[in-house]
């Protein structure tokens, strides 16, 4: 809970001020407000025992608010928040969580300029802390596409070592000082890496449409980011989202599926201490479940 609260204070504090002003706009009795607020909750839990032994959990919280802040108009706020966590075997093969705070300011127009900002972690791939935040901006182009861009300042912790000059046994390694032992890739006397900052582009295609009087919304989006300073060091990430409305409204199918690359582990080979084996350099993930709008 306290990490939460941390991850969460710098960025309130910037866009609190921009929701006040927009609830202290000069309303009457007989003018009807022009803000809308939108809240959907996922939570899913799965406990096998037996021949398996796996215990999944996963809770999701978005919370959208649009209206006019002040000045500025058709403005968007979002707050975005998952957690997921999974042990099989006794052993966690999912680790992660993440929070985002985005604003834009003339969301549905043709160019929107926004402020973000996300705290992350995934313990399965080593990404212990990951921090960025900045500015950029959305170009609707045609038919549900859009095209944005993000200049971000980050601050990222991956579990990394930095080894001894003496105890090197494979010099072909450039993150970790490491030998085949057993079955097993093992390491020797090392010291852990702090966090590393740096500035990161954000670029993201993305198509949103939907089909048969809206009961179907399918949300593509990819992510290419580039370090400013080393463009072998990069981020691609494929996100698709699919939505079916039931017979209730407020209730939805949704049908998820995400590809992420990551080029640090596309080469030297980097340990996972977890399992003595090394990390990969690509994650998939399917999911099917269920929507809640409150």
């Amino acid at each position: 809970m306290r990490k939460f609260m941390n991850v969460g204070l710098l960025p309130i504090i910037l866009i609190f001020p921009l929701m006040v002003f927009s609830q202290d706009l000069d309303t009457t009795d007989n003018v009807e407000s022009s803000r809308e607020s939108y809240t959907t909750v996922d939570f899913s839990y799965s406990r096998d025992k037996g021949n398996t032994d796996l215990d999944s959990r996963y809770f999701g919280l978005s919370y959208v608010l649009m209206g006019d802040a002040g000045p500025l108009t058709d403005t968007e706020f979002l707050i975005d928040y998952n957690r997921s966590d999974d042990k099989l075997d006794g052993y966690p093969f999912t680790d992660d969580q993440s929070l985002t705070l985005k604003f834009d300011v003339w969301a549905n127009q043709r160019f929107s300029p926004f402020l973000f900002f996300q705290k992350s972690y995934d313990n399965i791939i080593g990404l212990q802390d990951r921090m960025n935040y900045g500015i950029g901006g959305k170009a609707g182009l045609f038919k549900g596409f859009s095209v944005s861009y993000a200049f971000l300042f980050e601050k990222e912790d991956y579990l990394g070592y930095e080894y001894d000059s003496t105890s090197v046994t494979d010099t072909s390694s450039y993150y970790y000082n490491v030998e085949w032992e057993d079955g097993f890739w093992s390491y020797g006397d090392s010291t852990e890496l702090g966090a590393n900052e740096f500035f990161r582009h954000s670029i993201r295609p993305k198509w949103k449409y939907k089909f048969l009087d809206d009961n179907i919304v399918l949300d593509y989006r990819f992510y290419y980011k580039p370090r400013v300073d080393d463009f072998d060091d990069y981020l691609l990430e494929h996100e698709l989202k699919i939505s079916i409305a039931t017979f209730y409204e407020a209730l939805s199918i949704d049908l998820n599926y995400t590809n992420k690359y990551n080029s640090r582990y596309d080469g030297a080979p980097v340990i996972n201490d977890e399992t003595g084996m090394p990390y990969k350099a690509v994650d998939e993930n399917i999911s099917l479940g269920f929507s809640l709008a409150l």
